[in-house]
């Protein structure tokens, strides 16, 4: 039984079924190698999904399937599982876990959380805003919302944790399992803040169910997520690998072009109407919201390996990994390439 009969929570996006010859390539449909890749249904995904509707993965002979997850560490779990043979979605103490057995290995860059792009976004509930909750330094003695411990949004609370001088025992975290909870739960003002992706985090600003305090990245800047593969996979096929990658950073060229200068700062380039028109029905977003929440990518998938040594240090420091987890391992450097 399959990833996608087990967990009907998940959506899948499947490619070029009815497709006789993939676009500028001359493989032919059965010919194509399926290629499963577990992603969010946020704008972090957006290159994915933009190579899987512009025809790179038939182009490098993949029959692609986009399957959809609420959170990050199940989609880890599955992928060990060998329910998927990709995974591109932020980084989590449930993947840095498995890959320290050895099991997954990092082949490139997803987003990163970076000044100007509204990525993880901390808001408050309209009750709490309202008895005075209304900057990151009144984060100590409240409860804050994260889908699961050891999330990317946990790590976030820690990175502010740091920059503000507060420990991490004197936050109530809290863990709803998925963002549409979270959006539910501050909506209801069932608990004080959050942390969660743009695209939901801007619903709730949006519809005045709840506060922004601000931006992660525009606060404390970090590599949000990765693209990676089983340890399998990346030894036994490095053609498959690399095919995956060639489709996925053109991805990330049609997204960086549509929305990222030459300095890095956020821009409406001239594709910029059509990426967000064809995000919106992926992402079942209106393209104003998704404007609003464009994710910074690096068009080349370059990695910030200090950074990966650093998420590994805070969730050991936190007691929520264990053993030995090297990150000059875990970065597979056949296929990925760190910034300089």
């Amino acid at each position: 039984m399959n990833v996608v009969s087990r967990v009907n929570r998940r959506a899948v996006i499947q490619g070029g079924a009815a497709v006789l010859v993939a676009s500028g390539s001359g493989v032919r449909a059965q010919q194509r190698q399926r290629a499963r890749i577990g992603l969010l249904p946020t704008s972090g995904s957006a290159p994915l999904f933009i190579a899987f509707r512009r025809g790179y993965f038939e182009a490098e002979g993949l029959d692609a399937e986009l399957v959809r997850f609420d959170s990050a560490q199940p989609l880890a779990v599955s992928l060990a599982a060998g329910d998927l043979d990709f995974g591109a979605t932020s980084l989590a103490v449930g993947f840095y876990s498995l890959a320290g057995q050895g099991v997954m290995r990092i082949i490139g860059a997803q987003g990163r959380d970076n000044p100007g792009f509204p990525n993880n976004g901390f808001v408050v509930s309209n009750a709490a805003w309202d008895k005075g909750f209304r900057s990151f330094k009144d984060i100590p003695g409240h409860a804050v919302g994260i889908t699961t411990l050891g999330s990317a949004p946990h790590y976030c609370i820690g990175l502010i944790a740091d920059k503000y001088g507060f420990a991490m025992s004197s936050v109530d975290v809290q863990t709803l399992k998925t963002n549409p909870n979270i959006v539910a739960t501050v909506a209801g003002n069932r608990i004080d803040a959050a942390v969660t992706p743009s695209t939901f985090a801007l619903s709730i600003v949006r519809s005045n169910q709840g506060k922004l305090i601000g931006w992660i990245g525009d606060e404390a800047p970090w590599q949000l997520g990765a693209a990676y593969t089983t340890t399998t996979i990346a030894d036994r096929r490095a053609g498959y690998v690399n095919g995956f990658l060639r489709a996925y950073k053109r991805g990330l060229v049609d997204y960086a072009d549509a929305f990222i200068a030459a300095d890095g700062s956020r821009r409406d380039g001239p594709t910029s109407e059509a990426i967000l028109t064809l995000l919106s029905k992926d992402l079942d977003q209106p393209v104003e919201l998704l404007r609003a929440g464009i994710t910074y990518v690096d068009r080349e998938a370059r990695l910030d390996g200090p950074d990966i040594r650093r998420q590994i240090a805070w969730y050991k420091a936190q007691g929520l990994l264990e053993g030995s987890v090297d990150a000059d391992v875990l970065i597979d450097k056949r296929y990925a390439t760190l910034l300089p």
